[in-house]
């Protein structure tokens, strides 16, 4: 746990996943993201052939590939509570709006803080999960 916090916050944030609270977690997990399921394009300015290979991997055109990112996963967890974990994980002054600059959401495949612009080969139809 952050050295921080304090022993409530802490207590507070036991039920958030850990990846939520630990760097170190978040990018081994988002690593995984990125080496079995295609996760990207880590530059969404510029994302190079991502989305011309994720179609080519789904078997679909570039078009209906760029409209299957996070944010319409069902996998995608922006739930008030994932929110808040998620928050008070960045443990800063500004975390709502680094939320809200990286449009962050919760992986619950691969258990990461997701952009959600971003999208993978193992994209689920029908999300985001919300309250």
């Amino acid at each position: 746990m952050n050295k921080f916090l304090t022993k409530l916050e802490q207590y507070k944030m036991a039920g958030c996943p850990p990846a939520t609270r630990d760097v170190s977690i978040n990018l081994q997990n988002r690593q995984k993201a990125i080496d079995v399921a295609m996760y990207g394009p880590m530059d969404i300015e510029n994302p190079g052939s991502y989305w011309k290979d994720i179609a080519s991997e789904w078997g679909v055109d570039e078009q209906t590939a760029r409209g299957k990112v996070c944010n319409n996963c069902a996998a995608f967890n922006v739930t008030s509570a994932m929110l808040s974990c998620i928050e008070q994980g960045i443990n800063d002054a500004d975390a709502l709006d680094v939320i809200e600059l990286a449009d962050l959401g919760y992986c619950e495949i691969f258990h990461f803080k997701c952009n959600g612009n971003r999208s993978c080969s193992a994209h689920l139809d029908g999300g985001p999960i919300k309250d």
